[in-house]
This record gives C-alpha cells, structure tokens and sequence, in this order.
C-alpha cells in the first residue's frame, strides 16, 4: 500500500507540472505583465479604427484694382477700404479650410510711385486687408503684374502682405526660401502648392535674384516645373496643386499648347491644374494620362477661373462683358490617415459676378437669380442679363462634360 501511495502522488506531480507548463503559457509573462498565447499560435491583431481626414480647398480668380475701385475705397488721408467688395462673399471662403486667391497687383506702398492701375498695378495694402478679412488665406504671386514695381516693389510686397498673416507661393524673397517647397498642413493632408507664370511685362530680374518669381517665358518648357513637383512630392506632399497664369486673354477655350501641357504636368504628377491670367472663366475637365507603365495618372483641370475683383467690363479694348465673371472652386481633399493614401473626394463651383457699379462687391450669381433685383442694386433689364451672361458661362465651363450638380464626380485617386 506504501509503494501504491507513493506511486499515485508521483503521477499527480507529474500532471500537475505539465499542466502547470501549459497553463503557464497562457498566463502572465513576467517581464511584461502581458498574457501570451502558447508557442506558434499567434492573437490576430484588430486592424486600426479607420480614420479618414478631409478639407475643403476654395480657389478664385485674379484681383487687379483699376481706377475707379481706388477712388471709390479712398477715404482720404491716405486711407483705403476695400471691405466692401467681399462682404458678400466672405461666408462661403471662410467655410472652407484653406482658402486662396491670386493677386495680381503690387503692394508696395505709396512711395513707390504711387497707386495706379492699369498698366502697372500697385495698391494700397488695404486691399490685402479686406482679403484677411473675408477669410483668405494665401495668395498666389506668380502672374505679370505682380512685379509692376519692379523687384525692390516685389519684396516690400511680400514684406506688407505677410506681415498680415497672409501667405504666399510662386515668388520668394531669397534663394533658400525659393529651394524649399511649399506646404500647407490643412486637417492633417498635406497640400503642396506650386505656382509659375509666362511673362512678367519685360520686367528684368537683376542677376542673382532669379528666386524672386517663377517664370518661365511663354512656357517654352515646363521641365522646371516637373522637377519642382517630384521635389515637392519628396517632401511628403499628399497631393500636388499647380497655378499657371497662362493662356490667351478673352479666349473662352484653352489653346493647343494648354492641353498638352496639362497633359504632360498631369503625367509628371499634378493631381490639380488651376489656371489664371485670360480675365474669363474656361472649361473645368477631368484628365486621364496613361503611363508608360499601364498605369493612368487623373488630375482636375480648371483652365481658367477668370477675374475676381476688377473693374474690366466691356470697354475699349475688352472685347466681352463675362471679363466680369469668375468661378470659386471648392476641391474636397480626403486622407487615409493609417495608409497614407490621399484623394480627390468632390468639387464643385459657384459663378460669382463683380458688381461694378456697388463698390465692386463680389456677388454670388446664384444669389442674384433668386433674389429681388434690388437687394443686389440691379435692374429688372440688367437681371435678365445676367441670367443670360450666367447661362453662357456654364455652357463654357461644361463643355468638356464636367458637371458638379449632375453628380458625374468619381473620386480621383493616384498612386504616387
């Protein structure tokens, strides 16, 4: 019995440390506190709560203050107040994250030469003011105006219009800042944003401060912009904008050399084309490039968003009225924050029209159409007008199928 007792303990022992050793491993590891699984079975992780990012990216046209928009914001001594003109439209920019414009004037201040118009644009910083105010963000400076007080004009420009908060792409103020790319960080999307026009009026940059704008004479060659797309792409940009001050002036139609060019920049990585410098709005168009690899690169293109804020109408030597008309685009940007990958989620657009004749305020054609002609100072006659004015600038901007209210928006996704 003594050696039966003995034997049956043994076998309880031995049960007992090879459970124990099984047990063990589902139990706590001693160097982390942490309950493991038993060797060679592996807890499937939980795959990352989705988190998916978005932001608005709102863009209008060029703002160039002539004569008569000087004299009417003038409150005397010295004093401007261009407020007025965006009041209007103040709420739809600043529902928008990020929130741009192009300005094609100096801000140089009176005591280079004065404030003029046209041909050479210098106003008074007021101007820039009423942009900060009506929710801007940054400006867009490489177009033919923006030197009309020549280089040393360039630089008290950007000086007076960051000062404001305002920032600005497409001129710069010394080599090492022209080297660096830009990006805005809008709701964690990361927005690279490039800028180059075709001339500036034979202004000539003195040697050695090329970095001053971006330009490149009649686009003979866009290469430099390739290579400052791949450089802003390897800087962690999600997605790449382009502002070309290009085209023909009062054409409705971009050229030859326009498409093939957005063609080409689309290929090298744009995955937006905003246009600007013919003073009237053309087509909106979504572009497909195949790649040399079979992949196809998309981008959206506006070729021209037209004016913003001027007094060109039909006058002398302006051959149409919709020189009063532009288009506020709003590009909705979205962002897998786990994979990285960014997209083009929706766009739409709103025609706006410059009142001249009410201090120059910015209207919402929408507005307009669905209001007593009083509210906005027109007319009965001048309404209907517009109505027809505004029916001939969707044609314009949907002749190459794009149309945001007919909901033919796929969402653009390319792989970088």
């Amino acid at each position: 019995m003594r050696r039966a007792h003995w034997i049956g303990l043994a076998l309880l022992l031995i049960a007992a440390l090879v459970g124990g050793i099984y047990a063990g491993a589902y139990f706590t590891s001693p160097e982390n506190g942490e309950t493991k699984p038993p060797s060679g079975e592996q807890e499937e992780e939980e795959p990352p709560a989705p988190d998916i990012r978005t932001a608005t990216v709102l863009s209008v046209g060029t703002t160039y203050p002539h004569k008569p928009q000087l004299q009417q914001a003038h409150l005397g001594g010295g004093k401007y107040d261009f407020s007025p003109s965006f009041e209007i439209i103040a709420p739809l920019v600043k529902e928008a994250d990020l929130a741009i414009a192009t300005l094609e004037t100096a801000q140089a201040g009176a005591q280079n030469g004065g404030y003029t118009s046209y041909p050479l644009f210098n106003s008074p910083i007021e101007l820039s003011e009423a942009f900060k105010e009506a929710g801007f963000d940054i400006f867009n400076t490489a177009n033919n105006h923006i030197m009309d007080r020549g280089y040393r004009g360039l630089m008290d420009t950007l000086d007076s219009v960051r000062a404001l908060g305002l920032k600005t792409f497409g001129t710069s103020k010394s080599w090492e800042e022209w080297e660096k790319p830009f990006i805005v960080e809008v709701n964690g999307i990361k927005l690279g944003l490039i800028s180059y026009t075709y001339n500036i009026n034979g202004v000539v940059v003195p040697a050695g401060h090329e970095y001053a704008i971006n330009h490149i004479e009649n686009f003979h060659t866009i290469e430099p912009i390739k290579d400052d797309i791949e450089k802003t792409r390897r800087a962690g940009a999600d997605l790449i904008a382009l502002y070309l001050h290009m085209g023909e002036e009062y054409l409705h139609e971009p050229t030859p050399a326009q498409k093939e060019m957005v063609r080409e920049l689309t290929a090298a990585g744009a995955d937006m084309i905003i246009g600007t410098h013919t003073h009237v709005p053309q087509p909106l168009e979504w572009i497909r490039v195949a790649l040399p690899d079979g992949s196809v690169r998309r981008s959206l293109v506006a070729y021209t968003l037209g004016n913003f804020c001027t007094n060109q109408h039909l006058t002398t030597g302006v051959p149409t009225d919709l020189t009063r008309y532009g288009l506020l685009t709003r590009i909705k940007l979205g962002k897998d924050m786990n994979s990285g990958e960014s997209w083009i989620e929706d766009v739409d657009y709103e025609v706006y029209i410059c009142q001249i004749n009410w201090r120059h305020r910015v209207i919402p054609v929408s507005f307009i159409l669905n209001a007593p002609p009083e509210k906005y100072h027109h007319s009965e006659a001048r309404v209907q007008t517009i109505r027809r004015q505004h029916e001939a600038v969707l044609e314009i901007v949907e002749r190459y199928g794009f149309s945001a209210e007919k909901g033919n928006f796929l969402p653009l996704k390319n792989s970088n």
